[in-house]
């Protein structure tokens, strides 16, 4: 059996590590979420209402995104993970608070 030089053995681990990171990247775009499913996702949360303003920050790979929505006269600041997740949400009534 012959046996592998250093430089083999680096190639070879080179060429796995880049194959993880291809299937990292793969799951990470297949597994995001785009605008409209985040907004889905904010007045789902807020039961419903009327979307009032909507920010798209990037985070690597993927968007957050944050949207501010009246139901009512209620309000809910609610943040969106690029996965999907409930960030925070802040609700209350009256005059939304600026930040």
């Amino acid at each position: 059996m012959k046996k592998l030089s250093k430089k083999g053995i680096a190639g070879i681990v080179i060429g796995i590590i880049v194959v993880i990171a291809i299937i990292v990247i793969a799951i990470i775009m297949t597994m995001r979420i785009d605008s409209e499913e985040a907004r889905s996702i904010a007045l789902s949360q807020a039961g419903g209402g009327e979307v009032q303003s909507e920010e798209v920050s990037s985070e690597g790979l993927w968007n957050e995104y944050s949207y501010v929505i009246i139901n009512g006269d209620k309000w809910y600041e609610i943040e969106i993970g690029g996965f999907g997740g409930i960030g925070e949400i802040k609700s209350g009534t009256g005059q939304v608070p600026i930040d």
